[in-house]
């Protein structure tokens, strides 16, 4: 029997090595009917090459080409013609299960719920390594699932291990903002409008590091761009008065976001220079004492 229709989409930059992998993950969905939107966002290696091939043999596979913008913008292209009645997110370097569609979808129908979250493994180094912090609850308001995202330890804001309705998403505004962690600043905002969120404790997404990526090729923009998604954060908190509220799960937000990215920066590999750590993190501490305080009369900033 066929289901909804369900938008995939594959924000794809330089990953020819591992595209096919998530492609092929994608096309072995048991659901059907699929529409695979991927977007080459200014890719120098063989990505297009590949996208070509893909999208001649399998009619599923769409493909956008736009000048490099990051990996917010693309996701807003895909979006933008996306005609699904639920949305997907996969990152080009990571791969599903065959049933990462058809249970979301199948949950969601049942609970009727407007967002569902699966599990995730880390996979690197041949080893595989679950993500153990789930809320024990089956369902959350979207108020609920919202505020959690502010505890990176318990219920994460990637945007890629969800599906979501897409009526959920602003037709009228671009969505994710031209940063990294762009995640971080939307996945609360997009929440927040469901009025309910499922929980499936399942494992369907393989989130694969690797040294290139945003994560692995960690760097100064990658600390500021952290500070930046919250301070877009912090703005919609007090845009929709939920500032005082939220103000503990803000702060705990905060306190999570400094020791994060001190371990990244003092003890995982990083290409900033040893003499210039102790400084870059002090400056960072600086921006989040600043932004634990509500924001004034100045414009909202965007990066």
């Amino acid at each position: 029997m066929m289901g909804p229709l369900v938008s995939i989409i594959v924000p794809a930059m330089n990953v020819a090595r591992f595209l096919p992998r998530c492609l092929d993950s994608l096309l072995a969905q048991h659901h059907r009917p699929l529409e695979i939107i991927v977007v080459d966002d200014g890719s120098v290696d063989d990505t297009a090459a590949v996208l070509r091939c893909y999208a001649e043999l399998h009619p599923e596979v769409q493909v956008i080409s736009q000048q490099h913008r990051g990996l917010g913008p693309a996701r807003n292209a895909a979006l933008r013609v996306a005609s699904g009645e639920f949305i997907a997110m996969v990152d080009a370097d990571d791969w599903v299960e065959p049933n990462f569609i058809s249970d979301l979808v199948g949950t969601a129908r049942s609970s009727g719920a407007e967002v569902v979250v699966g599990n995730f493994t880390f996979d690197f180094w041949g080893l595989r390594l679950g993500f153990p912090f789930l809320p024990r609850r089956a369902v959350l308001t979207g108020l609920q699932a919202a505020r959690l995202t502010l505890h990176l330890t318990q219920f994460p804001a990637f945007a890629w291990n969800k599906l979501y309705r897409r009526e959920l998403f602003d037709a009228t505004a671009d969505t994710f903002p031209c940063i990294y962690y762009e995640d971080l600043a939307t996945t609360p905002l997009i929440l927040s409008r469901a009025r309910e969120v499922a929980i499936v404790r399942k494992t369907y997404y393989h989130y694969c590091l690797r040294g290139d990526s945003i994560t692995g090729d960690f760097g100064a923009r990658n600390v500021f761009s952290f500070a930046a998604a919250i301070d877009i954060l912090r703005h919609d908190l007090h845009a929709n008065g939920r500032w005082e509220a939220w103000r503990p799960s803000y702060r705990r937000l905060l306190r999570e976001a400094l020791v994060m990215v001190s371990i990244q920066v003092l003890v995982q590999p990083n290409r900033i220079p040893v003499r210039s750590r102790g400084q870059l993190l002090l400056r960072y501490a600086g921006r989040l004492r600043a932004l634990s305080r509500p924001p004034g009369r100045c414009g909202r900033r965007r990066g």
